[in-house]
């Protein structure tokens, strides 16, 4: 570095613009069943009485009159109102443009329960009050696309939300048990509104998209958990989930599955918004080259990459602090730290066996990673502090031996022409730092990476080679007597100078996989 030069070239990770709610292209029309919505009567009223609701005949873009809509009852509130101007989107991101923000609004009234749908089938058109019953039910309880928010307020109190649409039509569902809510509580849960459409219309765009990052920013004042999910047919499912103990996201797609933790129980060592960011930056990185070195499913791999993301970016703080007030991590030693919180992440993508004449080929993709930090000592003059940060890559897959030519294994000999790669790659950082008497004794890096590739060929199924390269590398470095000999506190800059190398010894001490790269970092000088 000047005085201390960048270990690593990976740009600070920074969270993705918010994915705006669609517009509608009818925003501007009035409720086709009212003359005016400016006015509203409360939901519990709305609720009180289900007169037959009037149908509402809706024509497509070339003026044809399609089925008429059929609703669960009367129009006469907000939340109709935005669920009718919407009914003209073609897809699910436009059925869904604003339901978000209208449904944690309903916290804002005095009802506790509101429900709403709307039928847009032919088979609705032509039934009976039994078939729409019928209809009704299936659409509030299995439709296809369906969209959850349950939050807990930390007096116990829950408020559920719920939106599902499918081939029969719309419905939403806003519910509050367990207790009532204060004026505060309301505050709380209005204010994610706009965060809860970001993250609909994320789901709901093609290809599909995070934009959970706004919505885990909830008041930690009000609100004590969250439980968000999405099914989005056989696609996709995902699950956030935000308390006491964790944060972490989970989805499942055609291709696999992956999961995002963080531990919210462990030592509070997260660092600086500019520590966060290089680190984040770092495994991104470390992500793309793992799905490129073992062929992992892109569009799975996007959703990892995003839940890794802003579960750190919106992690500024732990959910609760579980570590002894005698013993914790000072600025020094989080200057050194990685500056994320302890975290486990994983993501496998689907086994296959494609080719008929060996089935004990496999493709398959399997990544693992994951950071843990402890303390321990008799006090804080005597503490130690250990983060290990680990990585593990299993992966297998076949290769035509023409690029330009798809590979088809069938069971014939002629189509047995390919290479079949496996991939075993594993990667350990481990930063030690210790004191005694309040000085420091030890600051201590150990880094390894390791990558084992195979690869066997066969011509017409016959195996005509096999070729095995290991690359491996390791490091240990202690930079307790360059902290120790205070000569950057006898400089002008002293405290500036301090800094440079605490921060260059947080970047060198991030994970890294490619053993290159880690036997460079044996040859790093830091400066202050």
């Amino acid at each position: 570095m000047s005085p201390l030069t960048s270990v690593s070239s990976a740009p600070a990770y920074l969270p993705a613009a918010a994915v705006a709610p669609a517009a509608s292209a009818a925003s501007t029309a009035s409720t086709p069943s009212s003359p005016s919505t400016s006015s509203t009567t409360s939901s519990a009223a709305a609720l009180g009485v289900r007169p037959s609701a009037p149908a509402l005949s809706l024509y497509s873009a070339d003026g044809r009159l399609t089925a008429p809509a059929v609703w669960e009852q009367r129009q006469d509130d907000p939340l109709s109102a935005r669920l009718a101007r919407n009914l003209a989107a073609s897809d699910t991101a436009g059925r869904w443009s604003g339901l978000g923000k209208a449904l944690l609004d309903q916290a804002s009234v005095s009802s506790s329960v509101y429900s709403q749908s709307v039928l847009l089938s032919a088979t609705a058109a032509q039934g009976d009050d039994g078939v729409h019953a019928i209809l009704r039910d299936q659409l509030h309880r299995f439709a296809s696309q369906r969209i959850a928010l349950t939050l807990t307020t930390n007096a116990g109190a829950r408020i559920d939300v719920q939106l599902g649409a499918n081939a029969e039509g719309v419905a939403v569902d806003f519910k509050v048990s367990q207790g009532s809510l204060s004026d505060e509580d309301r505050a709380a849960v209005t204010a994610l509104g706009e965060a809860f459409d970001q993250a609909i219309q994320g789901l709901a765009g093609r290809p599909p998209t995070l934009a959970l990052d706004k919505l885990m920013q909830f008041d930690t004042h009000q609100l004590a958990a969250l439980d968000f999910t999405a099914t989005l047919g056989d696609d996709l499912s995902l699950q956030l989930q935000i308390d006491g103990s964790q944060r972490s996201v989970t989805a499942h797609t055609a291709a696999g599955a992956m999961k995002v933790g963080l531990d919210a129980t462990a030592a509070p060592v997260t660092g600086s918004a500019q520590q966060r960011q290089r680190a984040i930056a770092s495994y991104l990185e470390q992500f793309d080259a793992a799905a490129r070195r073992g062929q992992g499913d892109a569009g799975l791999m996007a959703l990892f990459k995003d839940a890794f993301a802003q579960l750190h970016a919106s992690a500024t703080a732990p959910v609760q602090d579980h570590t002894p007030a005698l013993l914790a991590a000072d600025a020094t030693d989080r200057g050194m730290l990685s500056g994320l919180g302890d975290f486990s992440a994983s993501i496998t993508g689907n086994s296959a066996w494609p080719n008929p004449l060996r089935r004990d080929e496999v493709d398959g993709f399997d990544y693992q990673v994951s950071q843990r930090t402890s303390l321990s000592g008799a006090g804080q003059a005597d503490r130690s502090i250990v983060q290990q940060a680990q990585s593990r890559l299993k992966a297998s897959y076949h290769q035509s031996l023409q690029p330009d030519l798809p590979l088809q294994l069938d069971s014939t000999r002629q189509s047995q022409n390919y290479t079949y790669h496996q991939i075993d790659d594993r990667a350990d950082s481990q930063l030690e730092i210790g004191y005694r008497q309040g000085f420091m004794t030890q600051a201590r890096l150990r880094q390894s990476a390791s990558q084992d590739s195979r690869v066997s060929k066969y011509v017409l199924g016959e195996l005509v080679s096999q070729t095995h390269t290991p690359l491996q590398a390791q490091i240990v470095r202690d930079f307790a007597a360059q902290l120790q000999d205070g000569k950057e506190a006898r400089a002008a800059d002293g405290a500036y100078r301090r800094s440079r190398l605490l921060d260059g010894i947080s970047e060198l001490g991030l994970l890294q996989s490619d053993p290159q790269r880690v036997r460079a970092h044996g040859a790093q000088w830091l400066t202050e």
